[in-house]
């Protein structure tokens, strides 16, 4: 679908055409590149959907490719290219060409306004644009980072074990560290554009400080949920292996307390087995004290052993 918005100027052609293209055909953007005059390879990278953001100058047209958040996207996407859809923008003093496979909340409100504004030089209607375009970019991150660190909340209370939290599971905390360090990816490499763009025009106006306010405060948030991430990660990890090490140790008394009770016993066994057989030549067997005898002998295997593992500190804990 494409709309074409001619915006009236005070300069000596009297007006500005922003040209929108959603969703085009192969065709209509070779038609396109013909009306507009667009080289080849810009055209190319237009055509490719999973482009990261960039700026190039190509001849008179400046080109520029940035990427806004997708809301449809599902809670498993994870990629650049997943969590995000491209627009491409080709642009002079006396035109703006943007192109992209879904539309966008913000371009289409931009639509609405700029189909209804009146004169403007022409100074200041690229420059406008080009504000609009990239701040709504940069906004579209707001949203999806604010519920992020929600999430990352919620996990932190699951690693802990808070009334009331869900069971923790390593995948989720697994998919918000890769939205994480997409947002962060995504982000910086918008804001090593701006510049570049900026040095497009004539005169900068003041109002794009405001979009490198708006890129540090992303970053720095996109930089927090990131690094709390890994540090929650780490943290579940540690935990697990202390869990691990106390199961360990705790098995570790259970064999050390029967590995001590069958060193005790299994003399005893012995002795008593001996005795046991009742074979007629066993000299004991006919003895009066062969009973205490044997007894007593037991006794003195249980006292040795006690002592022996006492002297080497095995009975202590």
């Amino acid at each position: 679908m494409q709309r074409r918005t001619k915006i009236s100027t005070a300069a000596a052609n009297g007006e500005f055409l922003w040209v929108d293209v959603v969703s085009p055909t192969v065709e209509e953007v070779t038609a396109l590149a013909e009306e507009f005059r667009l080289h080849p390879t810009s055209v190319q990278d237009c055509l490719d959907p999973e482009h990261l953001p960039k700026y190039e100058k190509i001849g008179e047209i400046n080109f520029l490719i940035v990427r806004t958040f997708d809301e449809h996207c599902g809670e498993e996407c994870d990629e650049v290219q997943e969590l995000t859809r491209k627009i491409a923008v080709f642009y002079t003093p006396h035109f703006l060409l943007t192109v992209h496979r879904t539309d966008q909340g913000f371009v289409e409100n931009m639509r609405e306004k700029w189909g209804a504004v009146g004169a403007r030089s022409e100074g200041e209607v690229l420059p406008a644009l080009l504000y609009e375009i990239l701040l709504g970019t940069l906004v579209s991150y707001e949203a999806p980072i604010d519920a992020a660190l929600n999430d990352l909340e919620k996990l932190e209370m699951s690693v802990f074990g808070t009334r009331g939290s869900q069971p923790f599971h390593i995948e989720n905390g697994y998919y918000l560290r890769r939205r994480a360090a997409a947002f962060k990816r995504i982000i910086r490499m918008t804001f090593d554009v701006l510049p570049k763009v900026a040095a497009t025009m004539d005169k900068v106006p003041t109002k794009y400080q405001d979009l490198k306010d708006e890129v540090d405060s992303l970053i720095f948030y996109a930089d927090e949920l990131l690094d709390n991430v890994n540090t929650l990660l780490n943290l579940h990890i540690s935990l697990a292996s202390q869990k691990l090490n106390e199961a360990t140790y705790s098995t570790g008394e259970v064999v050390r307390v029967l590995t001590v009770f069958s060193v005790f016993v299994l003399p005893l066994n012995l002795v008593t087995g001996i005795y046991g057989m009742n074979f007629k030549h066993i000299p004991e067997l006919e003895w009066v004290a062969g009973y205490p005898m044997a007894l007593g002998l037991m006794a003195v295997i249980v006292i040795a052993i006690y002592v022996y593992f006492n002297r080497k500190g095995w009975l202590r804990r």
